[in-house]
């Protein structure tokens, strides 16, 4: 008779090995770099960057055996003995954070320890344990075993822990804790809340939370993501279920790429499939949680449970950002993020989105602020433009009104320091004060609630230490500010907008006039303008000429308004509703004297500006239609300005101006922004 069981085994044996030797597709991404084995099982990965050397950073990766450990890698994938932790009793996820114990801050990596029931935390980059033995989690629970964690940092700098496990009921399967410090130098955890649903078809582990816009996400294995606020506070809605449709089997490890405030990707593990699923992290115009898929990409990886990503800039090997993906074959991959974003993604390394060749370059750059640049105003010298100056913002307390010249080098003498969050700024000319004309520069003190007005071109204050606005609402913050004169009676007025306001009345305009003193003072004259609610309205612009104010919405549309108080408050256009991609921002508008021109709406995260007609259509002034977007190289412009002033042999046909994130102004020769 002939014997059958050896065949039998190699025939199981055969099945076994094609089964873990997965096909990749010719299209699959290749990794820069693949780490050095571990001994037993990888699962999760975490990156913590070097700040003060960035190719210094390290990878940290979990081990998650019985006899498992925290496995630390250089950036090219070298393990570092030095620094690994071993003898972890089945460490599943890691996580990493900043911690502030007294007056020191420091990272920390947390991972979970399923076979102890608990949560171990260790100081990066030394992974000396710093939890007094670890952290017990879902105690008095029939279902313990915990398996994922994700970090959290909340807008007062606390930190807290969100915990998975591997089996849980249909509700409160997630717990969250609240990590501090103790007298002894240590950390400790105490559960705050239970929340989330499950399936109950597989479990959840892979958790992300995204500390800026303020949410956890969590993969509900088979079934898809889940979503919901990370603040306790808050409440325990589920605010969104997606990446539900075209996943092989499980939904795994997660991640989130950052490219500006509030934007990016939620990159998804399709764990079978070998691929990953990239959805926007801001949602949709019109539902923040509405995520929808934006790329599949498939990489080398063999069933990826974790993943780690980052848009540091990470020196040579890793300049634009690394993704990090955990690899069943007991190594993780490296990835370099300019290959997972191909031609159809956004890389933003540091944070700032790149421009691409069509970008128009400036004429001249201006030299660095202190702080944090936000809104320019041209000031024309009407007797010799050529001596004109430009005045911008530097918005952090303790900053001031900068003046550059018309190659962009700061004027010391005409520099005013030592404000309090002076937000943005505009100009007007020929104030009547004392009986004399003079040019005047306003600019809202957000931090002291006020206005502030300095003569031009010296520069001299002339409010008597300042102007209190918004004095009959609860919460003041200035910031918008644009200035009206009156093209009959020679009046001005500020419109300035709050940091927070009413759905109506949601801006203030103020008459500017001489008090006894001799000093400016303020009137207020009107409440006005509609309010969507979703953010905040700082970008305001005046058309002296014909008389219209346009502020911008900022995830809403452009809204516009006669400027004379005694035209009424009707709202006559709301435009540019599906135009831009996130936040609308600064407005200048490019004059011509028989009526036309051009009114430039900055699309802040694309770095671009939308460009509209400012007469609007044929028997329709207030049809404002899209006539052509330019991208420029500023960075998140929040402000702009421009004239249409020949100002000197450069700028023949003018000026335009737009603030830029790096702490600087670019200077444009218009020709070049209208020739594209």
């Amino acid at each position: 008779m002939l014997n059958l069981r050896p065949l039998f085994i190699i025939t199981i044996i055969f099945f076994q090995s094609c089964k873990q030797a997965v096909q990749h597709s010719k299209n699959a991404l290749r990794p820069k770099t693949i780490t050095e084995q571990i001994p037993h099982d990888t699962d999760d990965p975490a990156i913590w960057i070097n700040e003060d050397n960035p190719e210094e950073s390290l990878i940290i990766g979990t081990d998650k055996n019985e006899d498992g450990g925290l496995y630390v890698y250089d950036l090219n994938g070298k393990i570092i003995k030095s620094k690994t932790v071993k003898g972890l009793k089945r460490p599943n996820n890691v996580d990493i954070e900043e911690f502030e114990m007294g007056e020191e801050e420091f990272s920390i990596a947390v991972t979970t320890e399923r076979l102890t029931n608990k949560i171990r935390i260790f100081r990066v980059p030394e992974m000396t344990p710093i939890d007094n033995g670890g952290i017990p989690v879902f105690e008095g629970e029939e279902f313990r075993a915990p398996m994922g964690v994700g970090l959290y940092k909340d807008a007062d700098d606390q930190v807290f822990a969100f915990v998975g496990r591997k089996s849980g009921p249909a509700d409160g399967y997630i717990w969250q804790y609240k990590l501090e410090g103790d007298a002894q130098g240590n950390i400790t955890g105490k559960k705050v809340r239970e929340f989330g649903k499950y399936s109950g078809k597989n479990e959840i582990e892979a958790i992300v939370v995204d500390d800026e816009l303020g949410y956890v996400y969590y993969s509900d294995e088979g079934i898809g993501v889940r979503k919901y606020y990370a603040d306790v506070d808050r409440g325990n809605e589920e605010l969104a279920l997606f990446a539900n449709q075209n996943f092989t089997e499980d939904h795994e490890g997660l991640s989130i790429y950052q490219t500006d405030l509030g934007t990016g990707y939620i990159i998804v593990s399709d764990q079978q499939a070998n691929k990953f699923h990239l959805f926007s992290r801001e949602g949709s115009n019109s539902d923040p949680h509405d995520h929808q898929l934006v790329k599949v990409v498939e990489l080398m990886t063999n069933e990826s449970d974790g993943s780690e990503v980052t848009n540091a800039s990470l020196g040579t090997l890793f300049p634009k950002g690394l993704f990090v993906a955990m690899s069943d074959d007991k190594t993780f991959h490296f990835y370099s993020w300019e290959d997972i974003a191909g031609e159809n993604l956004l890389i933003a390394p540091d944070g700032l989105p790149q421009h691409t060749m069509n970008a128009i370059h400036p004429k001249y750059i201006t030299e660095n602020v202190v702080f944090d640049t936000d809104d320019p105003a041209i000031w024309i010298d009407k007797k010799d433009p050529s001596n004109s100056f430009i005045i911008g913002t530097d918005k952090e307390d303790g900053g001031g009104l900068y003046a550059f010249d018309l190659q962009g080098k700061i004027i010391k003498e005409k520099c005013v320091l030592d404000l309090q969050r002076p937000n943005n700024v505009d100009i007007a000319y020929d104030f009547k004060l004392n009986g004399k004309l003079v040019d005047i520069a306003v600019t809202t003190e957000r931090s002291n609630n006020q206005l502030r007005i300095f003569s031009l071109p010296d520069m001299k204050p002339i409010d008597g230490g300042g102007l209190p606005v918004f004095t009959d609402r609860e919460i003041s913050d200035p910031m918008g500010i644009a200035l009206y004169t009156d093209q009959k009676t020679k009046e001005i007025y500020a419109i300035v907008g709050p940091k927070i306001g009413p759905a109506t009345g949601y801006l203030s305009q103020y008459k500017i006039h001489s008090s006894p003193k001799g000093t400016a003072m303020i009137t207020k004259v009107r409440d006005f303008g509609n309010y969507s609610g979703v953010k905040e309205i700082e970008a305001i612009a005046v058309d002296n000429e014909l008389g219209y104010i346009y502020y911008s919405d900022e995830v809403y549309g452009v809204r516009k308004y006669y400027a004379d108080p005694k035209k009424g408050n009707e709202e006559l256009a709301l435009f540019g509703t599906k135009d831009f991609g996130r936040d609308i921002e600064g407005i200048s508008i490019y004059k011509n004297d028989d009526g036309t021109g051009y009114i430039l709406i900055s699309d802040q995260q694309q770095n671009t500006f939308n460009i509209y007609p400012r007469e609007g259509a044929k028997n329709a002034p207030n049809n404002h239609v899209l006539l052509k977007s330019v991208e420029l190289l500023t960075l998140e412009s929040d402000g702009s300005d421009v004239t249409s002033v020949a100002i000197n042999e450069e700028f023949p046909k003018g000026m335009f101006v737009g603030m830029s994130t790096d702490k600087t102004f670019h200077i444009y020769d218009w020709r070049d922004i209208m020739s594209e």
